[in-house]
């Protein structure tokens, strides 16, 4: 059983490499970065804020503030 899902397995990765040999292009489409991924899912959850107001006051006077 396990040397048949290796068969398969390889006739499979055969044929992804076959497919990219004849388009190598194909499979550098244009991917969104790491930031845009996270930007997005922190709007879809709503982490985001649209307002002009900050959730965390600015350091004003603040002692140990350079």
């Amino acid at each position: 059983m396990n040397a048949v899902a290796v068969i398969y397995v390889n006739q499979h990765l055969e044929s992804l490499r076959s497919a990219n040999q004849q388009d190598p292009m194909a499979s550098r489409v244009a991917k969104r970065s790491l930031r845009s991924r996270i930007a997005a899912t922190a709007a879809a959850l709503g982490i985001v804020s649209t307002s002009s107001d900050a959730v965390v006051p600015k350091l004003v006077n603040y002692p140990y503030g350079g």
